[in-house]
C-alpha cells in the first residue's frame, strides 16, 4: 500500500513537470533522462541499497511497507525516501563532462577506495543501472554522476544528497504533544527530590508542592518540560535492554485524555536514550514492572489521543530503546533545584 501510495504522489508530483517539458520539447533538444521511465519501472523495485567506503544501507520494500534493513527492519523516513525518489524521477543528464578517470576523484566519483561515492542500485529491475552519486556542482544547481562500469561522467539537473548511514534513514518521530494536551507532568532522578508540575490560574506552569521559603526562577521555567516532547525525534535504535533500565530516571505525561506516557532515560558509553511506556489506567507508575506495562500499552493504543501522540508502533515499543540527543536528555533530566532561584536572591526578594 505504502508503495502504491509513494507511486501516486511521484505521478502527481511531477506533473508540471510533465507539461512543462512537453511544451519545451518545440523550443529545444530533449535532453535524457537519468532514469527513463522511472515510474513505470518502481513497481518492480524492491528495495534501495545505497553503499560505498565499507558502508552501506538497505532500504526494503517488505510486506507491503518500506524498512531500513539493518536497523532491525525499523520504518523508513517516508518522506526523505519520496524526496529521493521523485528527484530521482526528474532528474535529466544536461551535459557531458570528462571520460577520464583520474579526474574521477576531483568529482567525488571514485568507486574502489576509502573516499568511494555512494553508489545508488535500485534492486528488482534490472533495466535501471547503478549510478554512483558525486559532489555538487559550484556554476549551477546539479549533482555529478555516473553509472557503475561506465567512465563517463554526467551533470544532472538534480541536486543529490544521499546518506549511506542506516540511522539517518529511520522514520524519527517519537512523540508528537501539543502542550494543551499535557495535564501535569511528574519527574523522578536518582539522587534528586521528585517533583511534580501542574497548570497555574495564569496559564503557566507551576510547581505543584513548591519547597517552603523557595520560589521559581521566572513564571515559564518550567515551560521546556512540556515542549520538549512536543517534537521528539530519535537519533538511532537498539533492540531493549532490560539492564540498561534499572534504577533509571523518568518523566511521567499525565494527558487529559486519562492516557499516561513515562518517559525513561539513561545513559550508555556517552550516548543517551529513551524507553516509551503507555498506560491507560490511574496504577502507579512505581508500583507495576516495564513488562506488565508495556502488556497494556498495545491495548491502550487503541485511545484516539495516543494514535495522535505516538510516532512508532506498540510493538516498536515494546522491542526497541531510543537514542536521542543529548539535549533531549538533559531537559528531561531537569533537576528540581535547577527551576528554583538561590536561595541568596530569595532572601534579598523578600
Amino acid at each position: 500500500m505504502r508503495n502504491k501510495i509513494l507511486i501516486l504522489g511521484l505521478i502527481l508530483g511531477m506533473g508540471v513537470a510533465v507539461v512543462v517539458d512537453q511544451q519545451q520539447r518545440f523550443e529545444a533538444p530533449a535532453t535524457p533522462w537519468l532514469f527513463p521511465d522511472l515510474l513505470e519501472h518502481l513497481p518492480s523495485v524492491t528495495g534501495i541499497r545505497l553503499s560505498g567506503a565499507g558502508d552501506g544501507v538497505d532500504l526494503v520494500f517488505d510486506e507491503g511497507a518500506w524498512v531500513v534493513a539493518q536497523r532491525f527492519n525499523y520504518p523508513v523516513n517516508d518522506k526523505q525516501l519520496f524526496e529521493l525518489l521523485n528527484k530521482l524521477s526528474k532528474a535529466r543528464l544536461i551535459e557531458k563532462k570528462t571520460a577520464l578517470s583520474k579526474h574521477h576523484a576531483t568529482l567525488g566519483l571514485l568507486e574502489d577506495s576509502k573516499d568511494a561515492a555512494p553508489l545508488l542500485v535500485l534492486q528488482g529491475d534490472t533495466a535501471l543501472k547503478p549510478v554512483l552519486i558525486g559532489q555538487q556542482a559550484s556554476a549551477r544547481q546539479g549533482s555529478f554522476v555516473r553509472f557503475q562500469g561506465d567512465d563517463q561522467v554526467w551533470l544532472i539537473d538534480q541536486v543529490l544528497e544521499v546518506s549511506r548511514a542506516a540511522e539517518d534513514w529511520l522514520a524519527p518521530s517519537l512523540l508528537t504533544i501539543n502542550d494543551a494536551l499535557i495535564e501535569q507532568i511528574e519527574l523522578s532522578k536518582p539522587g534528586e527530590p521528585r517533583y511534580r508540575v501542574v497548570r497555574a490560574e495564569d496559564g503557566n506552569w507551576a510547581l505543584a508542592e513548591p519547597p517552603e521559603g523557595r520560589a521559581l526562577r521566572y513564571d515559564t521555567v518550567l515551560t521546556p518540560l512540556a515542549t520538549t516532547v512536543g517534537q521528539l525525534r530519535l537519533v538511532d535504535i537498539a533492540l531493549h535492554d532490560p539492564a540498561l533500565w534499572v534504577g533509571a530516571g523518568s518523566a511521567v505525561y499525565h494527558l487529559t485524555s486519562g492516557d499516561r506516557l513515562i518517559l525513561k532515560t539513561a545513559m550508555a558509553e556517552e550516548s543517551h536514550w529513551l524507553r516509551i511506556l503507555v498506560e491507560a489506567d490511574k496504577v502507579e507508575a512505581s508500583d507495576v514492572s516495564d513488562e506488565t506495562r508495556q502488556g497494556k500499552a498495545v491495548g491502550s493504543l487503541r485511545s484516539p489521543t495516543l494514535d495522535q501522540v505516538l510516532g512508532p508502533s506498540p510493538e516498536a515499543l515494546a522491542r526497541f530503546d531510543f537514542k536521542i540527543t543529548k539535549r533531549t536528555f538533559d531537559d528531561l533530566n531537569r533537576s528540581l533545584e535547577s527551576f528554583l532561584k538561590p536561595q541568596e536572591l530569595v532572601a534579598t526578594d523578600g
